[in-house]
């Protein structure tokens, strides 16, 4: 079987809904437009750390300072935002970044679902990425982990994963023995980095943002760690050569 690309996704906006596309292009700092936008905390001087705010199931659309917001709720803002300060030093887990504030409609619909004092700003490309800006996740895992768990609904909720790309393949965690490869995707190339360790997120549906399935307690219970305990689900990679990726297109793997 062919190992092809069956989902492509990212979010314009750190910690929302992840979002499909048909294509997306990546460069040196991995797919242009995934995380250009974040809220901070201005009391804390730190990016907001997401996992535990009201923010999944918030789907953002982005074009240039264009911004569209639509909630979970069905609440929603859109229009152009502005520059609304110079750029500020805040903290993204540990590592000094520069921002630059926005004002606009969306924004104040933003804070007002997290509920306290939120600036929605502009960061630099990668500047709000944990790891590597490119993941991969193939279907056998996730097959594999809905078997384990008696979850069959999981094979289609992909998206609670965030991977950048979901592949076809038929071997479970084949994507592990891509580490250290080039792997061709298409016109482009990325060069897998990693296994990634996850955290809660993929605990909570990627629609309601309910937390629905103990995802991370069942990976525990059979998969490889990192340091910090977290078991290992997909891998991440850095972007060897620039182009675009689409749906369909094969990948050269080890």
């Amino acid at each position: 079987m062919e190992t092809t690309v069956t989902k492509l996704g990212f979010t314009p906006l750190k910690g929302t809904r992840h979002t499909a596309y048909d294509a997306i292009t990546l460069d040196a700092a991995g797919p242009v437009g995934d995380r250009e936008w974040c809220l901070v905390e201005p009391g804390a001087a730190r990016v907001l750390r997401t996992i535990n705010e009201p923010l999944l199931a918030t789907t953002v659309e982005a074009e240039g300072d264009h911004v569209g917001v639509t909630l979970g709720d069905g609440r929603s803002a859109s229009g152009r935002l502005v520059i609304a300060d110079e750029p500020v030093a805040v903290d993204y887990w540990g590592r000094r970044i520069l921002v630059t504030p926005y004002d606009g409609e969306p924004a104040g619909l933003l804070a007002e679902q997290v509920g306290r004092p939120v600036r929605l700003a502009r960061a630099g490309r990668g500047d709000v990425v944990f790891g590597a800006p490119v993941s991969l996740l193939g279907t056998a895992s996730v097959r594999d982990l809905a078997t384990r768990m008696g979850r069959p609904d999981l094979v289609d909720q992909s998206e609670r994963f965030r991977s950048t790309m979901l592949v076809e393949t038929d071997e479970p965690w084949v994507e592990d023995s891509w580490v250290g490869h080039d792997v061709r995707v298409g016109e482009t190339v990325v060069h897998v980095t990693g296994r990634i360790g996850r955290c809660g997120v993929p605990n909570r549906h990627p629609v309601t943002a309910l937390a629905d399935a103990p995802v991370l307690k069942a990976l525990a219970g059979y998969r490889p760690a990192n340091d910090a305990g977290e078991p290992y689900l997909a891998v991440d990679a850095v972007v060897v050569t620039p182009g675009v990726v689409r749906l369909g297109d094969v990948l050269d793997t080890p």
